[in-house]
């Protein structure tokens, strides 16, 4: 198939399912799935993550993944639909979170958002995904 015609078949699957909500994780993952045209079952073959774990956070059981299910998810979706600014952000956040680190030093930043040095260290080592509420927090106090 050229890659035209790869174009216009993803546009028209992007148009048949363009009125899906996109509100929430289990949104987003069905919408990103279903333009695929794979089965959870053939998504989570694919990229190597359990069927159960698919179809929990498709059916809004989990509201959140961690970042290696993302990376994997990503190998196959389409990242504009998949991630919202939380999972943007987590995509990139051992970078982000050295830079904020950077502007207001290590101290005061955790004091700002409200959470230990040490959290807020492993989150900018990547040892550790940072949660929404406090990404929440950041974009509260316009920090980045």
């Amino acid at each position: 198939m050229s890659i035209f015609l790869a174009a216009v078949y993803y546009l028209r699957k992007l148009l048949q399912f363009a009125d899906m909500p996109c509100n929430n994780l289990a949104d987003r993952l069905k919408k990103a799935r279903m333009l695929t045209g794979m089965s959870q079952v053939e998504l989570a073959n694919k990229v190597g993550i359990s069927c159960s774990v698919l179809n929990e956070v498709e059916a809004g059981y989990r509201d959140k993944i961690l970042r290696p299910t993302l990376l994997k998810l990503l190998t196959v979706l389409d990242k504009d639909i998949l991630c919202d600014d939380y999972y943007l952000f987590v995509l990139e956040q051992e970078e982000r979170l050295k830079l904020l680190v950077e502007k207001y030093g290590l101290r005061k930043l955790a004091r700002l958002i409200g959470v230990d040095i040490s959290s807020l260290d492993r989150w900018k080592k990547g040892d550790y995904q940072i949660s929404r509420r406090y990404f929440e927090r950041i974009l509260e106090l316009k920090l980045l």
